[in-house]
């Protein structure tokens, strides 16, 4: 064993920091797993051991007589933090799982848990991205089929989705099997949650040739032949950070030889996070999709011709619940959103994005934010109970996204169209939560504030709410987004 891989016990592996390239690629080459099951971690110490232990319980299960590697890409570690509370809480887990395996099961199973700090570069890229990175590199000396990543924040008993990843495997094999496959999840996610999933992924996926919402949700599976192409595409600053889902989406929806997939899994159940809060995440992942549109542009002029002319999105394959044999699962209640802190971000960051907004946007446009903010303003100000916001619905947040994708188109300009994006982005979304409140019956602040340390649906309600008034409306803004695409041209025509 290798001086950076220290064995704990049989087919159970820890690693340390700044990993060799290709040190764990020969332990799993020799290992030959079937299936591979990735994790990046940060921070989910809480749970990541009880995630692994539903893996390999799933594993024992559902993938019966083959092998299968579970990598845990932990990102807490570095040379700073010399925090091991993920790795050991997942070598745990790795130890009570395989404690009730047979011999013969235990030889069908690896775990390995380590650091990605230091992989492949000469300094720490903390990010998602660079875990993805490493375990793409890991896994080329092996003859996996396929490789699962899931977040290591994942609740949920993971039996069920194996058994849909594995029919997946086995219904592609025998239609498509020419075809490399992406395959990404659909389920309820809290209407607070997903915030650049619902405003951004969805619609800008269009411009690709598909909708494909999920692919940035986190939980998604690649083809070995999938995976190949990752190991050699453009791995930017942002791709190796927080923009790694995007751009992995992006690629597979433009690759003529890649089938997409979208499987009804539930809900995710974890830890509900709050990305619509103007901070650097989502202009990561904003300018990740902006980077990858302008490359395909430039490839080969396929976004202006699907903007220009009139071309119908391709179908992917899509599995509901019927199909994949698992049910509606209401995705519970968080405390992430808090209206009061909601308005105050939105009324005070605006000064940080003002002058990124005048740039990109029309002038019309740029004094309707302002005018918006003023009122906003005055409405905390005046201390009303009404839930004053941005005021960008729907309708006018897609007319928004119109602007800044032509202005970008026709400059390259991404850091500033991300950054007004991001604002943009924040203030829509909100509203929309806004909205959401508002049709469960919270209509004034002091309502709001009531409820939102446990904000939820009620069982009773839920599946109903969530298809109609969540999912329905997000595919819809998607949808009409790509409808009215031709007002990209509009403004790129002003531009020029």
């Amino acid at each position: 064993m290798h001086e950076f891989i220290k064995q704990e016990e049989k087919n159970i592996l820890r690693g340390v920091a700044k990993p060799p390239r290709g040190e764990l690629g020969k332990i799993l080459a020799e290992f030959n797993p079937e299936i591979i099951i990735g994790h990046p971690t940060f921070h989910c110490e809480d749970n990541i051991g009880s995630l692994v232990c539903r893996d390999l319980e799933g594993a024992r299960k559902v993938f019966n007589g083959s092998r299968v590697a579970v990598i845990i890409a932990d990102g807490t570690y570095n040379d700073k933090s010399n925090d091991t509370s993920n790795i050991d809480a997942a070598v745990a887990g790795a130890k009570k799982a395989l404690d009730s395996f047979a011999e013969a099961e235990r030889e069908n199973v690896l775990v390995y848990a380590g650091p990605h700090e230091g992989y492949d570069s000469a300094r720490f890229s903390p990010g998602k991205g660079n875990a993805f990175k490493m375990i793409f590199e890991e896994m080329e000396p092996t003859k996996a089929k396929a490789i699962l990543l899931l977040d290591g924040d994942l609740r949920n008993d993971m039996t069920p989705w194996q058994r849909v990843y594995k029919k997946v495997i086995e219904y592609h094999e025998k239609h498509y099997p020419k075809e490399d496959f992406f395959v990404t999840a659909r389920y309820a996610r809290h209407f607070v949650d997903a915030s650049l999933t619902r405003n951004v992924v969805g619609p800008l996926t269009t411009l690709m040739g598909s909708y494909v919402p999920g692919g940035i949700s986190g939980d998604i599976m690649l083809s070995t032949g999938a995976v190949a192409k990752e190991r050699v595409a453009n791995w930017t600053d942002a791709r190796r950070n927080y923009g790694t889902d995007i751009a992995t989406t992006f690629d597979n929806t433009a690759d003529s030889n890649t089938r997409i997939y979208e499987v009804y899994l539930g809900a995710k159940l974890h830890d509900i996070t709050d990305d619509a809060k103007l901070s650097i995440m989502p202009g990561q992942v904003i300018g990740s999709a902006l980077e990858r549109i302008l490359y395909y542009e430039d490839l080969d002029g396929r976004i202006t011709n699907r903007i220009e002319n009139d071309v119908p999105l391709e179908e992917i394959v899509v599995w509901d619940s019927d199909q994949t044999n698992i049910d509606f699962i209401n995705p519970g209640t968080t405390n992430v959103f808090n209206i009061d802190a909601k308005r105050e971000a939105l009324a005070t960051k605006l000064d940080n994005f003002k002058g990124d907004l005048r740039k990109v946007l029309r002038s019309a446009s740029y004094e309707e934010i302002i005018s918006n903010h003023k009122i906003l303003m005055d409405s905390i100000n005046a201390k009303s109970e009404d839930i004053i916001l941005m005021s960008i619905p729907q309708e006018r947040w897609i007319e928004f996204l119109y602007e800044v994708m032509g202005y970008v188109m026709v400059t390259k300009d991404i850091e500033s169209s991300k950054k007004a994006l991001n604002y943009l982005y924040t203030a829509a979304f909100v509203e929309f939560c806004g909205d959401k409140l508002k049709e469960l019956g919270y209509t004034t602040l002091s309502a709001v504030h009531g409820i939102q340390d446990s904000l939820g649906v009620k069982d009773s309600k839920a599946k109903a709410f969530y298809s109609e008034k969540v999912d329905k409306v997000v595919k819809t803004l998607a949808l009409n987004f790509y409808r009215g695409r031709s007002r990209i041209i509009d403004r790129m025509k002003e531009l020029y």
